[in-house]
């Protein structure tokens, strides 16, 4: 076994953007739309959307066991790929999204929750810019 390969620095972590903070955002070239089985706890027959990033750049910041956000920000590196889980207000914004088009998704207020007990909801604008035309229909499942 190479030990080397199995350290710490080298293990894989999630992929996701977590909009722990007002003013995180994402930006770049939107790769794939894909649906999924949802792993919430009543939910797990619904079909969620997952929207694939060739990331251009941006941060977010992860949350904590309380849900609040941990400091400094995770950078977004160019050129590397991201995941956002959709949720109805994001769903709708990109309902004219294309696969190649440059898009922004920005956290930039919270609702109060309409039920006692669940957290604010987080307002996510989204941007649609123009047709990345470096972008090549390629992802990582279908890169060699």
């Amino acid at each position: 076994m190479d030990q080397e390969l199995f350290s710490d620095a080298n293990e894989s972590k999630s992929a996701f953007v977590k909009f722990g903070k007002v003013g995180d955002y994402v930006q770049g070239t939107l790769v794939d739309i894909r649906e999924i089985k949802s792993s919430f706890p009543g939910k797990e027959n619904e079909l969620v959307k997952i929207y694939e990033f060739l990331a251009s750049g941006g941060e977010f910041h992860e949350m904590d066991d309380n849900k609040n956000p941990i400091d400094p920000p995770v950078k977004i590196e160019p050129n590397v790929y991201w995941l956002v889980g959709g949720r109805p207000g994001i769903d709708n914004q990109m309902r004219n999204a294309k696969i190649g088009q440059v898009i922004g998704m920005k956290f930039t207020d919270t609702k109060p929750p309409k039920t006692k007990g669940f957290s604010a909801t987080k307002i996510i604008k989204v941007y649609l810019g123009k047709m990345d035309e470096s972008f090549s229909g390629m992802t990582p499942a279908t890169e060699e």
